[in-house]
């Protein structure tokens, strides 16, 4: 009885914060979901005994409901198209969190769990497309998706809401994170899980941000105040190679932050 009222509390809790965030609440909730599918006994029974014995997926979002707690984190990855390298201090500051939580046991408490929230949370926006930001060729000017575009239903939003709730929403809009999970991470071969977990943390960003280039080329920058007929737009074909990019992103999000967590807690 107790585990069907923690997994229906859970999924009512994602259940009614997803409408105001897409990525931030279903795709965070299914990556760590994918993640738990894919922790060893050792791991899965280690890492909840820190959070109050109740799974990640409960704290998924947790750095987006508690902002002024964990300032000094970011969300998005910054990256040097010359370079073919994330910069900045958000890959510096999980790959230290991840550090701290090999000997999680010597911090306190409090400092346990916020690192555990930080790396559930951040593995899964250093995974999308919309939290990879540019450096321009002068190597400090900032390319963001925080710009307007006219989307698929013809409304002018923000690129960074395209992917933020219309890539996940428009598609799957009667699925909840264990639906999502169960039909992205359905038979996947051994061969593949393998080659998506090679490498390590700065691999993996790289790798992303590389991926993530061309939407940036698909839907481009217009400078503030353009008119909405001159506005980039966003077709329904457009939204649909997001989306699988998205689904993609979110599966290697998913083993990825399992690695980890295996490695870190599975001892």
């Amino acid at each position: 009885m107790k585990t069907k009222l923690t997994i229906l509390t859970i999924a009512l809790s994602v259940f009614a914060a997803s409408t105001a965030w897409g990525w931030g609440r279903d795709a965070h909730a299914t990556i760590a979901y994918i993640a738990e599918r894919h922790l060893t006994p050792e791991a899965k029974q280690n890492i909840e005994a820190q959070i109050d014995g109740r799974s990640i997926v409960y704290y998924a979002s947790w750095m987006d409901n508690h902002g002024e707690e964990v300032r000094q984190w970011r969300h998005s990855v910054y990256y040097d198209p010359i370079t073919h390298k994330p910069t900045g201090t958000a890959y510096t500051e999980l790959n230290t969190t991840i550090e701290k939580l090999r000997d999680y046991k010597s911090l306190s408490e409090r400092k346990r769990k916020e690192h555990i929230y930080h790396l559930v949370h951040a593995m899964g926006d250093f995974h999308c497309p919309g939290h990879t930001y540019l450096l321009s060729a002068d190597g400090k000017t900032k390319v963001n998706t925080h710009y307007d575009v006219v989307g698929h239903d013809g409304k002018v939003t923000r690129f960074h809401t395209v992917w933020d709730l219309h890539v996940i929403r428009h598609f799957h809009s009667t699925f909840g994170y264990m639906d999502f999970a169960h039909s992205l991470d359905n038979n996947l071969s051994q061969d593949y899980i393998d080659h998506v977990t090679a490498g390590n943390l700065y691999d993996w960003l790289c790798e992303t941000c590389n991926e993530s280039l061309w939407i940036y080329d698909m839907v481009p920058k217009k400078p503030k105040g353009t008119p909405k007929a001159e506005l980039s737009r966003i077709n329904i074909v457009q939204l649909q190679e997001m989306g699988l990019l998205a689904d993609r992103q979110i599966v290697k999000a998913g083993l990825r932050l399992a690695k980890v967590i295996n490695e870190v807690f599975g001892k």
